[in-house]
């Protein structure tokens, strides 16, 4: 009997998503289960990944035949699809989700139209599911994938790294969305463009906001926080002359505060944070987060937002993520 190849997620800090994959995330209205179940499965295939990246070597040592994805195939006894196991406790580890609705998202996973792939056959694309037959038991989650799939997966001929556990830290699916977004302009340092070519770029309606200022407010000071708290890459933004400009750094190279208040504003930010810090035993990138929330909000909004209701037991992480929480409401 012929052994199929399967996989299972690995322990990793990061995984990689191809230029291919990142264009259907920013396309794809994903749930925040199916964000999980993405990075599971993009854990579980990482090895496979570095197969198909070169390596630039100083020393020319002639031609080097790269190994293709049809090679790799090949030695693969299941031809058509390859199978995966995700277990439960890693998709679901405070056990917060119900079961349906992971089930539901493992059944929208398999639609059809998940995913629109280039067919040359017919010079045109075509509407595959992203996942085959799912099935679940107590412990793990099994689904199958086609290998016209798995392709897209493993084209690393570009490719951004991403941290796993953002889709379990972000406090909304836009955040990662948004990221895969604004990654494509990491090489430029940033980006500037008018705020009906940004909600056309990311798929939004134009009337999901009531103006720029709503979406300032409801998507992106929640996405510069999340990304601030729970990934490598994050933003800065300002507006003039009609246009957004997004300059991009590495958070853990930003800068930290220096000690000049200009306003009243500024110096009861600055007394919260300090007073906020030692209560709620925060780390720097996590006053980053909260400095960020006070100076958009303004000190007297964000204090009557917040105030008495975060449980005085949250801490860390949880207390940020609260806070959010509260604001999204």
């Amino acid at each position: 009997m012929n052994s199929k190849k399967s996989f299972t997620p690995v322990e990793r800090k990061k995984v990689l998503i191809s230029n291919d994959f990142r264009e259907i995330l920013l396309t794809q209205d994903t749930t925040i289960i199916e964000q999980r179940l993405i990075v599971m499965i993009l854990s579980s295939i990482k090895d496979e990944q570095s197969m198909f990246i070169s390596v630039k070597s100083p020393i020319d040592f002639g031609i080097q035949t790269q190994l293709s994805f049809d090679d790799c195939f090949d030695g693969w006894a299941n031809q058509g699809t390859v199978d995966f196991i995700i277990p439960l406790k890693d998709l679901n580890p405070e056990r917060k989700m119900k079961n349906k609705s992971i089930k539901t998202a493992l059944i929208n996973m398999t639609n059809i139209n998940w995913l629109q792939l280039k067919d040359d056959s017919i010079n045109g694309f075509r509407a595959v599911p992203f996942i085959l037959e799912p099935g679940w038991n107590r412990t793990n989650i099994f689904f199958k994938m086609d290998k016209a799939v798995m392709k897209h997966l493993l084209n690393m001929s570009h490719y951004f790294p991403l941290r796993k556990d953002l889709p379990y830290k972000a406090s909304s699916t836009n955040t990662l969305r948004f990221l895969m977004w604004i990654i494509k302009f990491r090489k430029f340092g940033g980006v500037t463009k008018n705020y009906t070519e940004i909600l056309k770029e990311l798929y939004i309606p134009t009337d999901k906001y009531e103006g720029r200022s709503r979406f300032e407010r409801d998507f992106l000071l929640n996405i510069k926080a999340d990304l601030d708290f729970c990934s490598d890459l994050s933003f800065n933004y300002s507006y003039k002359n009609d246009k957004y400009s997004f300059v991009i750094y590495d958070t853990g190279k930003a800068v930290g505060f220096q000690e000049n208040f200009k306003s009243l504003n500024e110096l009861q930010i600055d007394r919260a944070l300090k007073y906020i810090k030692k209560k709620r035993a925060l780390d720097e990138a996590q006053i980053r987060v909260l400095k960020d929330l006070y100076l958009f909000r303004g000190y007297d909004e964000l204090s009557k937002r917040i105030k008495s209701k975060v449980s005085p037991s949250y801490k860390g992480r949880d207390y940020i993520k609260a806070v959010l929480v509260l604001l999204a409401k």
